[in-house]
């Protein structure tokens, strides 16, 4: 006898696979300060990774089950595939080799860490744990809206343009012409957190993009509204 299984609504599956993920690191944070008390410099240390963690996987889980059918697969992972390396390369994830050589695993606050870098000799990888889940989310929505029936390249022209980090270096650049040493501490300073409200605020576009994606649902009553048409 075959078992149905019932699947929540987009928002149900979201909203637990965001609580789910945001439990993982509330435990493994718990364990890491009791086992190892580092010294934290203050509250956003912690809120950082939570923020970025919940919204990024929350969002992309939302739109994944919510914006089907995909008829252009090949198109979005190139343009998703691309969106992410971008990112990636622009934020230091991925970049030129140091000439070190090896793997590197640093222990530090989880979300933050474990940080990982690894040396190919021609390019170098940082994993920076919440950094690599939110950029790997976006790059992944901008795949399932750029898939979608009315696909398009502007999810990834948000994304990109709204990502701070990607412009940090030229604002520090600016800031040290303009301001000296003190004005690149202050945006070097202040730099997460309006990563962190750009991040949620993209991630809202692009979820508010999604919500006007027509549905199977949508696509069928076109369907049939262009079939009545022509009788």
């Amino acid at each position: 006898m075959a078992t149905i299984r019932r699947v929540g609504s987009p928002l149900q599956v979201a909203v637990g696979s965001a609580a789910a993920a945001l439990l993982v690191l509330l435990t493994a944070t718990v364990a890491y300060i009791v086992r190892v008390e580092p010294t934290l410099t203050g509250y956003s240390t912690l809120l950082y990774p939570a923020v970025w963690i919940v919204v990024s996987l929350g969002v992309a889980v939302w739109i994944g089950r919510t914006v089907r059918p995909r008829p252009r697969r090949l198109f979005g992972l190139a343009i998703g595939g691309g969106y992410t390396l971008a990112v990636c390369w622009l934020t230091g994830l991925v970049g030129p080799s140091a000439g070190t050589g090896g793997i590197q695993l640093i222990p530090a606050l989880p979300g933050w860490g474990p940080l990982l870098r690894y040396d190919t000799g021609l390019v170098q990888l940082t994993v920076i744990p919440f950094k690599l889940v939110a950029y790997l989310a976006l790059g992944y929505v901008v795949y399932v809206l750029a898939a979608s029936r009315a696909g398009s390249l502007r999810p990834a022209v948000l994304g990109l343009a709204s990502c701070v980090s990607c412009t940090a270096p030229l604002v520090l650049a600016l800031g040290s012409v303009a301001g000296g040493v003190q004005a690149s501490l202050l945006v070097a300073g202040a730099g997460y957190e309006i990563a962190t409200v750009v991040l949620v605020a993209t991630f809202g576009l692009l979820a508010l993009a999604a919500s006007r994606q027509p549905g199977p649902q949508q696509e069928s009553h076109n369907r049939r509204a262009k079939g009545d048409e022509r009788r």
